[in-house]
């Protein structure tokens, strides 16, 4: 079923370089129409829609199930599991706030025993959740900063959004305190995670490249 959006962006890039190909974000504008002075109109309905907010840098959204290969990373990286390891998914994680896979939400079932692979494939919740209780919080955004996730990409454009990323070290600065509850929803894309398009751009362009950073 096709959906009309009001609101989106798209981010191209050369995967080995980093270099932009192609960057959209809608509504949009007409740069020629301020030239000799824009209609109070059609700057009314460009303030209205947002037209002139770059979704592309100035947006930050939560990343959801796209987050997952972080956590994975950083538990291959520090050999907290293997490729081969499978992980049971019976539907309810058994820790902190005992959170549920998507699929015991909507079938009460789990996935049963699943590697790395599978889990991503799968898209499974439980397996994370005992990826970021095995490695934490902090060892997991190490990984996302290596990616630039929450930070700046330094593109040449005014108005860029450094986003947020989920940890301690946000809680900190805001006198919070940090759970597990916390950790098993942040690794897994939830939480206070909010990126910018190039940044998940830039994110998934070092995951096709083998991880050299751009």
């Amino acid at each position: 079923k096709r959906i009309d959006a009001k609101r989106g962006a798209v981010v191209v890039t050369n995967v080995k370089t980093g270099e932009i190909l192609a960057m959209v974000s809608l509504p949009d504008f007409e740069p020629e129409l301020f030239i000799d002075g824009i209609d109070s109109d059609t700057w009314n309905k460009y303030v209205e829609n947002k037209a002139l907010y770059n979704n592309a840098i100035q947006g930050s959204y939560a990343p959801g199930s796209i987050f997952k290969m972080v956590t994975a990373i950083a538990g291959l990286e520090t050999g907290a599991i293997t490729v081969n390891e499978k992980i049971n998914d019976t539907g309810i994680y058994p820790h902190g706030h005992n959170p549920v896979c998507w699929i015991w939400s909507s079938y009460h079932y789990g996935h049963g025993p699943l590697n790395i692979s599978d889990a991503i494939k799968h898209s499974c919740n439980y397996f994370f959740y005992e990826m970021g209780y095995r490695v934490g919080i902090d060892t997991i955004n190490k990984y996302a900063n290596y990616f630039g996730l929450g930070q700046k990409t330094g593109i040449e454009l005014t108005g860029e959004t450094s986003g947020t990323l989920a940890g301690k070290t946000l809680y900190d600065k805001s006198g919070k305190t940090w759970y597990l509850g916390n950790t098993l929803s942040a690794v897994i894309g939830q939480a206070e995670n909010e990126f910018s398009p190039i940044q998940i751009a830039k994110y998934i362009s070092m995951l096709t490249n083998g991880g050299k950073s751009i």
